[in-house]
C-alpha cells in the first residue's frame, strides 16, 4: 500500500496580507519559516521513509520543502501550481466572488 503525503506551503506575505496569490509568489514570513521548520524536525523524528519529493513551481512551495527537508532532492513539477486568479491576483481576497474550489492533478 502507498500512502501520500501533501502539504501546503507556508505562511507568506500576502497570507498575512490577506491578498489572493495563484500564480503570484510572495515570500515566507519568518512565522512561515520557524512553522517548516519545526514541522521538519516532527516529520524526521517519525523516520517516515518517502519514494520521492515534489513542489509545484512557486518559490513559497519549494522553499517550504527546503525547509522541511534540507538537502533532499526534489522535483518541481508545472502541474502542481495554484490556479491563476486572473484580474484578483495580489489583490485583497475580500474583492473575490464566491467560488467552488476543485483541486485536480495529474502524474
Amino acid at each position: 500500500m502507498k500512502e501520500l503525503y501533501l502539504m501546503r506551503h507556508a505562511q507568506t506575505l500576502f497570507n498575512v496580507q490577506r491578498r489572493t496569490q495563484g500564480w503570484s509568489d510572495s515570500p515566507l514570513t519568518q512565522k512561515g519559516i520557524d512553522d517548516a521548520l519545526k514541522a521538519g524536525e516532527r516529520l524526521r523524528a517519525k523516520q517516515l521513509c518517502f519514494d520521492a519529493f515534489y513542489s509545484s513551481t512557486q518559490e513559497r512551495a519549494s522553499d517550504t520543502l527546503e525547509l522541511l527537508f534540507p538537502n533532499q532532492a526534489y522535483s518541481r513539477l508545472k502541474g502542481l501550481k495554484e490556479m491563476n486568479f486572473g484580474a484578483y491576483e495580489a489583490h485583497s481576497d475580500y474583492l473575490e466572488p464566491m467560488r467552488l474550489i476543485v483541486i485536480t492533478w495529474s502524474l
